[in-house]
C-alpha cells in the first residue's frame, strides 16, 4: 500500500495533483471488504497551506457487489467527490467526518484507508440490479414461491409461550 502514501512534508505550498487506479489488488488488502473487484479512478488534488492541507478526492469508475434482491454480482457505478481537511497538531485525531489532525512532525500521510472508505460510502444503501430482469430469475421465482410458506410457518405459537396461552384461556373460562 506504499503507493498511497502522500509525501506531505515534501510538498511545496500550493496545488498538487495525484492519480490512483484502484483495482482488484487494492480491495484484496481489506480482508472483510464486500467489494472484491472493480476499477475506480481517483484524482486527488492537494492544496497545501502552512498549517493544513485540503484533500479533494474525485472518484469515478465501477465496482462489483452482490445484489440485495438475488445475491448475484452486478456492476455498480461510482461517482463521488469528497473534501478532507488535514490539519497539523499534537497527535492523531479525527475532529469530524471531514477533518483529520496529524502530528506536526509527520512527513507522510497514507490515503489508502480514506480511498477505501469513500468508495464504500459511495455505494447506494439499496444495492440491486437496475432492472429486475437482470436478476437471477431462478432466485426471484424461488423467493416469490416460498414467501408465503415462511409466513405460514411463523403463525404457529412459540412452544415456550404455549403454556402461558393455556393459562390465559383457563382464566377467561373462570
Amino acid at each position: 500500500m506504499h503507493d498511497y502514501i502522500l509525501p506531505i512534508a515534501g510538498l511545496s505550498i500550493g496545488y498538487h495533483d495525484f492519480e490512483f487506479e484502484i483495482n482488484d489488488k487494492f480491495f484484496d488488502n481489506f480482508e472483510f471488504s464486500e467489494v472484491k473487484k472493480g476499477c475506480v479512478k481517483v484524482n486527488l488534488n492537494v492544496e497545501k497551506h502552512e498549517r493544513e492541507s485540503i484533500l479533494t478526492f474525485n472518484f469515478s469508475g465501477s465496482v462489483f457487489i452482490a445484489c440485495d434482491r438475488c445475491n448475484d454480482e452486478y456492476e455498480q457505478e461510482i461517482d463521488n467527490e469528497v473534501v478532507i481537511y488535514l490539519k497539523y497538531g499534537h497527535g492523531y485525531e479525527e475532529e469530524s467526518d471531514d477533518v483529520i489532525v496529524i502530528p506536526s512532525e509527520e512527513g507522510e500521510f497514507d490515503v489508502s484507508s480514506l480511498i477505501y472508505e469513500y468508495i464504500i460510502l459511495s455505494l447506494p444503501i439499496h444495492r440491486v440490479h437496475q432492472n429486475i430482469e437482470d436478476c437471477n430469475q431462478e432466485i426471484i421465482d424461488y423467493l416469490e414461491n416460498n414467501a408465503n410458506q415462511v409466513v405460514e410457518e411463523t403463525d404457529d405459537i412459540d412452544p415456550r409461550w404455549k403454556c402461558l396461552e393455556e393459562l390465559r384461556e383457563k382464566k377467561d373460562i373462570n
